[in-house]
């Protein structure tokens, strides 16, 4: 009986054997990787900066989607200050455009004024000498 008893100790003993190194296999790899994630910039010198190894670091590569969206971001602003620009230039012109067809128009409406008169009337009419208008002597009279 004592051989069964050390068989079985001896299996037992096995099987905790094999329980304490998978334990123990875990704790380091934990181990492990709490060290890494501590050190998610990795080595921080001039030459990794240079060099641009630091953006092979955990924490570059975690932020990948943040820093094409900050990009992005960017460009939007820089695409809508541009359009922005070039709606401001064109109102400008058009505005310029706008009061020099207004003088143009008063001065127009200034000479058709002084071209209507009476008096520019009959003198353009005795200029031609076609028409056979002229001025009345008499006042105008009301009708009843």
């Amino acid at each position: 009986m004592k051989k069964e008893e050390i068989h079985i100790d001896e299996e037992s003993l096995q099987e905790k054997e094999e329980e304490v190194v998978a334990s123990d296999k875990e704790a380091i790899k934990r181990y492990v990787e709490d060290e890494e994630d501590e050190d998610e910039f990795g080595e921080i010198s001039l030459k990794s900066i240079l060099g641009g190894d630091i953006l092979q670091s955990r924490f570059f590569l975690r932020q990948v989607v943040f820093v094409l969206f900050v990009v992005m971001l960017m460009l939007t602003y820089t695409a809508n200050r541009y359009n922005s620009q070039q709606e401001i230039i064109t109102i400008d012109s058009l505005k310029l455009k706008l009061q020099e067809e207004r003088y143009n128009v008063l001065t127009q409406s200034g000479e058709l004024l002084n071209l209507s008169r009476q008096s520019n009337i009959e003198l353009k009419l005795k200029e031609n000498g076609d028409s056979a208008l002229v001025n009345p002597t008499t006042p105008p009279f009301e009708v009843r």
